[in-house]
């Protein structure tokens, strides 16, 4: 759980080519900052049921299968996080038209709702914190970053099968 005040592991002073340092502090940074917009929004969705609205919101409908390879969870989490999330009215599974044995889910008016105003919170905090806590220099900084930081995530190396975009 995030905790207010939590250490950076990151030396911003060690050298750049201790790359499994520097790899370790880029997972933790990226962690922390997931953890402290999450407890800063009081929301209530989990963070693969957030992951997986937002999956929805990008793909329309899916099987859980086809969530739990894009999300890298496994398929009974998918199912269950599904299963809570139509209790609440977020998403509804149907039987899929083409072939019954499959079932896809998507999003109801109710959960692409929720998806926004959760994004809204969340950027919101982001956004004060930018403007109060940050010059403008830092930003920039944090800006330019963000092109490695998505080049990185969008990397083709990879240990297992990427799931498709």
């Amino acid at each position: 759980m995030f905790l207010p005040g939590e250490p950076a592991s990151w030396d911003p002073m060690s050298d750049s080519d201790d790359l499994p340092a520097l790899a370790a502090a880029v997972r933790e940074a990226a962690g922390m900052v997931i953890r402290r917009v999450r407890y800063e929004s009081g929301s209530p969705l989990t963070w693969s049921q957030s992951a997986l609205l937002s999956e929805l919101f990008r793909r329309g409908r899916a099987t859980a299968s086809e969530l739990a390879d894009d999300q890298g969870l496994r398929v009974q989490t998918v199912w269950a996080s599904l299963e809570t999330m139509e209790q609440r009215g977020l998403v509804v599974r149907e039987r899929d038209a083409s072939d019954r044995r499959r079932v896809r889910a998507c999003l109801t008016g109710l959960g692409h709702q929720e998806l926004v105003e959760d994004r809204r919170t969340r950027d919101q905090w982001i956004v004060t914190v930018l403007a109060e806590e940050f010059t403008a220099e830092e930003r920039q900084t944090l800006a330019d970053a963000l092109t490695l930081l998505v080049r990185l995530a969008d990397s083709s190396l990879a240990n297992r099968p990427l799931p498709a975009s």
